[in-house]
């Protein structure tokens, strides 16, 4: 069964112009230590002294005010690094202020090359570090909080840790505090191997008329180029939803700088018997003649595909999503799969 009638897949192709996503450096993204005001540093350091704890074992990390939840994806960036975009997420009963400092640590499980002889270079102790005081938007009725920004390192292993500290306008209150140790292995997008980002599934794809700042980036990480995600806060949907995925295929083969790249997208539903084949979508073609005359991955144009499809043909259950990306001129091929679940309208 094809979903030639539905898919609506029209944006994928206009969407390859986007450019390569600003990576933040150590540091950049947040609010630099000599701009904090007397309030903030304090409320950082104690972030900070937080994670220190936990670290150094002198505090279990699992002793939490509330939880702290996680979600990430994987984009390739500038200079070698990786672009990490990532969610955190609050019960909102949790917290009794909505004003926040969020601190983020960033440290490699790599051992560091050691340095030539003679050279009084002194590497830096994390791989990335930050911090920020926002303020979290109201959710929907029995939604968390939900808190998105970004970091950039190089493929490798690290632990990231995440401290959330209330800030209560009476200084008196004792602020409610949590920290979050994730492990994160970051893969390689830069061995020249085909590969893809994280398949984001997405409540929205926005066209954007003019590029962000870098504090704008910062606020709204799920933006790459012109076009800026919403991801989707999970994966049940109901029948009367879309299902949006988008995704960026990396190192593809190239004859006169144009790749030839196709991409299948099968569904398959989990049934008391197995998983069986659904159905289908028109593929997504990515070659000379859709990608037009001046796409040119040198230039930092992205290779983007994705489909939206409704799941109104979709009865209640569990679904896979295949993926199948098909390098016709490297002869190629690799796939991703997304798991999701209808219920009924």
């Amino acid at each position: 069964m094809f979903l030639n009638s539905v898919v609506r897949g029209g944006w994928v192709v206009a969407l390859t112009a986007a450019l390569v996503v600003a990576a933040p450096g150590a540091g950049s993204a947040g609010q630099e230590a000599a701009k904090l005001d007397k309030d903030q540093r304090q409320d950082a350091e104690a972030a900070v002294k937080l994670v220190d704890a936990v670290m150094t074992g002198q505090a279990p990390a699992a002793a939490q005010a509330f939880t702290i939840g996680w979600s990430n994806d994987f984009l390739k960036a500038q200079d070698g690094r990786i672009y990490i975009p990532f969610t955190i997420s609050i019960d909102a009963a949790a917290l009794t202020t909505r004003t926040v400092t969020f601190y983020l640590r960033v440290i490699s499980r790599t051992p560091a090359p050691p340095t030539a002889e003679g050279e009084k270079k002194t590497p830096a102790p994390y791989a990335f570090e930050d911090v920020w005081f926002p303020k979290l938007a109201a959710p929907a009725p029995g939604q968390p909080f939900r808190f998105s920004r970004a970091f950039a390192v190089p493929a490798g292993d690290y632990d990231v840790y995440v401290a959330v500290r209330e800030r209560p306008r009476d200084k008196k209150a004792t602020p409610k505090a949590s920290i979050l140790k994730q492990p994160t292995t970051v893969p390689d997008f830069w061995n020249g191997e085909l590969a893809t980002s994280s398949v984001i599934v997405a409540e929205g794809v926005e066209q954007l008329t003019k590029a962000l700042t870098p504090e704008e980036q910062a606020e709204r990480p799920y933006t790459i180029g012109a076009m800026q995600l919403t991801p989707a806060a999970d994966l049940d949907f109901t029948t009367n939803e879309e299902l949006s995925v988008v995704f960026l295929v990396y190192n593809p083969a190239l004859t006169d700088k144009k790749p030839d790249i196709q991409v299948e997208y099968k569904f398959h539903q989990k049934t008391p018997d197995g998983e069986k084949y659904f159905n289908r979508t028109p593929p997504t073609v990515l070659n000379a003649d859709t990608l037009g005359a001046g796409f040119d991955l040198d230039l930092g144009y992205q290779l983007v595909a994705g489909q939206s499809v409704p799941l109104l043909s979709f009865p209640p259950g569990d679904y896979r999503l295949e993926i199948e990306v098909l390098d016709k001129l490297a002869e190629k091929t690799l796939t991703r799969d997304v798991f999701f679940t209808v219920a009924g309208s």
